[in-house]
This record gives C-alpha cells, sequence and structure tokens, in this order.
C-alpha cells in the first residue's frame, strides 16, 4: 500500500487528555519507534521521502531491509539506520495477485519489539514512501495513554481499496500506530496470524486480522491517510 502519510494540521491540543495520568511525563519524539519497510534494491531512489523526516540523532527506528546492501553501496548518512530482516520463507503466502514480502514487512514490529530498546510507548510503521510529519504525530499520540492498548490509523482513501481490504483496519501507507502494551500482545501471536491469514494480501491486512483476535477495534484518526 504505497502512498504518502501527512499528519495535517488540525488544531489537536496537547493538553488534551484521553485517560493519562497527569503525573507522567508527556510522550515526545524519542518514546517512538519509527519500523520502515524497505528494500535493498529499491533504497537509493526511495530514501529521499524519508529525508524529508528523519532527524538524525532524534528519530528512533529503523529501514527494515530484505537483504544487505550491496558491498559497494555507502548507506546514506541522513537516512534512518537499517536492519534486515529474518527469513520468512517458512511462512504460508497464498494471495495470487499479491507479493510475499508482505509477510516481511507484517513482522517489523514483531522483531522491533523484540529489539528490547528502552522507553519506547509506540511502535509506528509506515511504508518507504510514507511521510512523517512528526510533530503533529507526537501531538496525536500524545492525546493517548500509552499504557492502554492502541490501534491508530486510518482508512485507503480508496473505495475501491477498503471494499476489497477492510474499513476497519490501519493502511500501511499512512501510517500504523501500536501502544506498547498492545504490541506485547501482539507480538506472540503475530506468526501464528501470518499463516491463519495467508491469503491476504498486504502485511497491513494481515496485522488488522491480528488485531480483530486480540479485540482491540481501530482507533481512526484522519491524519494518517494515504494520497
Amino acid at each position: 500500500m504505497n502512498a504518502i502519510n501527512i499528519h495535517t494540521s488540525y488544531a489537536y491540543s496537547a493538553t488534551v487528555t484521553n485517560n493519562i495520568n497527569e503525573k507522567d511525563d508527556i510522550t515526545n519524539i524519542t518514546h517512538i519507534l519509527f519500523g520502515i519497510g524497505g528494500s535493498a534494491k529499491t533504497w537509493n531512489n526511495r530514501k529521499n521521502y524519508s529525508d524529508l523526516w528523519w532527524e538524525p540523532n532524534v528519530t528512533r527506528g529503523f529501514v527494515w531491509l530484505d537483504e544487505n546492501p550491496g558491498e559497494n553501496d555507502t548507506w546514506p548518512e541522513y537516512s534512518p539506520p537499517y536492519r534486515v530482516s529474518e527469513d520468512t520463507s517458512r511462512f504460508k503466502y497464498t494471495c495470487w495477485f499479491g507479493d510475499r514480502s508482505a509477510v516481511r514487512i507484517a513482522r517489523i514490529v514483531k522483531e522491533g519489539f523484540e529489539l528490547g530498546l528502552e522507553n519506547v510507548r509506540w511502535f509506528v510503521m509506515g511504508d518507504d514512501d510514507t511521510v512523517f510529519f512528526t510533530k503533529n504525530l507526537v501531538t496525536v499520540l500524545s492525546k493517548y495513554d500509552h499504557n492502554q492498548m492502541y490501534y491508530i490509523g486510518g482508512n485507503s482513501e480508496s473505495v475501491e481499496q477498503d471494499l476489497v481490504h477492510s474499513y476497519g483496519m490501519a493502511y500501511g501507507g499512512g501510517g500504523i500506530a501500536i501502544s506498547y502494551p498492545l504490541a506485547e500482545v501482539l507480538v506472540k501471536i503475530l506468526d501464528g496470524c501470518i499463516n491463519r491469514y495467508h491469503d491476504f494480501y498486504g502485511s497491513d491486512q494481515k496485522i488488522g486480522g491480528c488485531m480483530a483476535e486480540i479485540g482491540v477495534p481501530l482507533t481512526r484518526e484522519l491524519g494518517f491517510h494515504q494520497v
């Protein structure tokens, strides 16, 4: 679902809370771990999107690649650092019109969680051509209690995609935000979901199927959208 995500400047107030303990410090950019689905062969052409919003030594996260870059390729200094995804050949994928890279990308949240990095409140996934307006993203996520289970995102702006896939899931091109407690539950069942929903087209659809099993509905935020 490759698309641009623009977190539009709605009048969200930093003082608005949603069951947040006022004693907690407010969520900031360092509490977010980004997971970007990429490819070693296409990153040089796609990196310009992440260069628009990624701030070295400020934003945290990784581009997850299908393989190591070539020996002669120098990783761009201002791009997110990369990691190579685990081998996913053991998983089933039977969607005849899709690509099994959806399996690898669906597991980004699991592999990111298992790194065990400190002080992560939110896992935010996107495509390699997703553009995040990070200040707006932080303002939106600050409305929610990161100690609760939240699955946040938006529908596709394509009615056809919504009908084919779902109106009740977050679309990866627009970005998906998952709170830490929900990620902790999700990673325990994600691999099983991937095999159960082997005929699902995309990574976001597979994650959406897992969320339905857990029983956590999509929290819609209009700033997460595809173009």
